[in-house]
């Protein structure tokens, strides 16, 4: 093992262990289950179902974690962390998991939300306009409102009343009212309830926490920045987008373009998708009419998810074709594309390959490090960290299958940003300046540009804080694909991602779950495992004759 290589296993080594011990802090979770056993939920929604005298007879049910971001950020601004977790406990009406019944051929749904130690934080059932109930007056619908209060936040004594009003059906007459209450915990913070009574049958009642108006506008304001960035970041990105294409059409008629690699490269790419749509069960379930045969919409989503996926798929064929081309026109020497298809040839035992998975996810380990670093300097300039899980986290927090869900997202993510920002851009950038630091900082900062308005990457602010540490993780990405090659960073991002979105399932105490996430989190390693076992025989060359 050469020098450079000890020096990279040490320094990942701290940094896997700072950034381990580091994630409690850069992604703080809220204080709530993200994993629940569905035994649990289905039983504490059908009672409730049951009390308010809704119907589930024969209804198919699905769950998925639900967070109110905008209002969770205004409680964690306004009040702090501590009490904002606290909050949450006392059953704030932030983050639930959202249970949804349906049954088939019946058009109505029913929506209820789970809370910590399973309580019900509130319900909505849709129901036709045309269907019969009773007709009360305003006082008696306000008393059985009242009364359904106590399902999810027991009678606060300071409630009011702010908002009624009542709509006549043709066989029932229907009453809105909006409640408000102040927490006792947090001066100034109010919780709305929104009730609906249809005809003496309690429909609805939705909890929110009232985000004031000057807290709105601030808001507002603060994502202006950030908005502008990520608009930045995204003309950096078509106008690599529109150099790939450049280069793609004036070496095809040359045929200097190779079509084969990068189609079958793209092609998995979209198999990814197409399995990380699969396993989105929860949100298919959500979406599906059951006045339809499930399966006709099942498939209708799915194809629409599926072609809404070449947006992704056809623009990595067009880096990576673009990237394969300039990659080929170097000396075989300085060549960082050749891992990359021996690995998708299936050559786990190359000697390259295996390489390229060891220091991958070495350097995937020193960017969590530097991450982890920049973090705490920005914090001690003043910099804040947001409660999570939110964005990405949901792809498996919310999937029939969170390991097989976060291996195929995350390599999909892996893929086509360093094969777009690394791959092509940065051979790109260094064959027209002939300048390598160029070649590294400029793809940097536009994947950082592009990274400013993700919720679920610390810091949260300032606004400048996320895309310049973004964009240091980037360099370092850089810096490993000419230092190695175009397979060792593909492998250190999905590292990376791995570390980061297997953290709620580590973070959860369940044996099955960590272990779940450990396996998960080490499977960039296997073509180094295989090839540290089992090597490749080199191959005696006979003398001459």
């Amino acid at each position: 093992m050469k020098t450079a290589d000890h020096c990279l296993l040490w320094c990942a080594a701290v940094s896997s262990a700072w950034f381990f011990v580091s994630l409690t802090r850069l992604w703080p979770l809220a204080d709530f289950p993200c994993f629940i056993d569905s035994s649990s939920w289905r039983q504490d929604a059908g009672a409730l179902c049951e009390r308010q005298r809704i119907s589930i007879l024969d209804a198919s049910a699905a769950r998925q974690l639900w967070v109110d971001e905008p209002a969770i950020d205004y409680v964690e601004r306004a009040y702090g962390t501590p009490l904002t977790q606290a909050l949450i406990r006392g059953g704030l009406p932030v983050i639930a998991h959202r249970v949804v019944f349906k049954a088939a051929g019946s058009p109505d749904n029913v929506v209820v939300m789970i809370g910590r130690d399973d309580r019900v934080l509130g319900w909505d059932r849709s129901i036709q306009e045309d269907a019969p109930g009773g007709h009360l007056d305003a006082d008696s619908a306000e008393g059985v409102a009242r009364r359904a209060l106590g399902e999810t936040n027991g009678a606060p004594t300071d409630i009011s009343l702010v908002e009624r009003s009542q709509s006549e059906r043709s066989k029932r007459r229907d009453h809105r009212l909006v409640f408000e209450w102040q927490q006792p915990e947090a001066h100034g913070l109010r919780e709305r309830r929104e009730m609906v009574v249809a005809g003496d049958l309690v429909i609805k009642s939705w909890g929110t926490v009232v985000v004031p108006a000057d807290e709105e506008r601030a808001t507002r304001t603060r994502l202006a920045p950030v908005d502008g960035i990520q608009v930045l970041g995204e003309a950096g990105l078509t106008l690599g987008g529109l150099a790939a294409l450049w280069v793609f059409l004036t070496r095809l008629p040359q045929g200097r373009v190779r079509l084969g690699p990068p189609a079958r490269c793209a092609l998995v790419l979209w198999l990814l998708l197409v399995v990380v749509n699969l396993l989105q069960q929860a949100r298919l379930f959500e979406r599906w009419d059951p006045l339809w045969p499930h399966w006709l919409a099942d498939g209708y989503r799915l194809l629409s998810w599926s072609l809404d996926d070449l947006t992704v798929v056809l623009p990595l064929f067009v880096f990576l074709a673009a990237a394969d081309t300039l990659d080929r026109d170097l000396p075989a020497s300085l060549s960082r594309g050749e891992t990359l298809w021996k690995l998708g040839r299936g050559d786990l035992r190359d000697a390259g390959v295996v390489r390229a998975s060891l220091r991958g996810f070495a350097v995937g380990c020193l960017c969590g490090g530097v991450l982890a670093t920049g973090v705490l300097l920005l914090e001690l300039c003043g910099a804040r960290v947001g409660l999570q899980p939110r964005g990405f986290f949901f792809y498996p927090l919310n999937s029939a299958a969170p390991a097989l869900t976060t291996l195929c997202f995350f390599a999909h993510i892996a893929l086509f940003e360093e094969l777009g920002y690394r791959f092509f851009a940065g051979t790109w950038i260094e064959r027209l300046s002939g300048r390598r630091w160029l070649a590294i900082l400029i793809p940097a900062l536009v994947y950082g540009a592009m990274h400013s308005v993700f919720g679920f990457l610390p810091p949260c602010e300032p606004f400048w804080a996320r895309p310049l540490l973004l964009a240091l993780v980037g360099c370092v990405w850089g810096w490993a694909f000419f230092r190695f090659d175009a397979l060792t960073v593909v492998l250190s991002h999905f590292t990376a991602d791995l570390f980061i979105f297997n953290w709620p399932a580590l973070a959860s105490g369940r044996p099955l779950l960590v272990a779940s996430a450990i396996g998960t989190i080490l499977v960039p390693l296997i073509p180094g495992i295989i090839g540290m076992l089992w090597p490749r025989r080199a191959t005696a060359i006979s003398p001459p004759a």
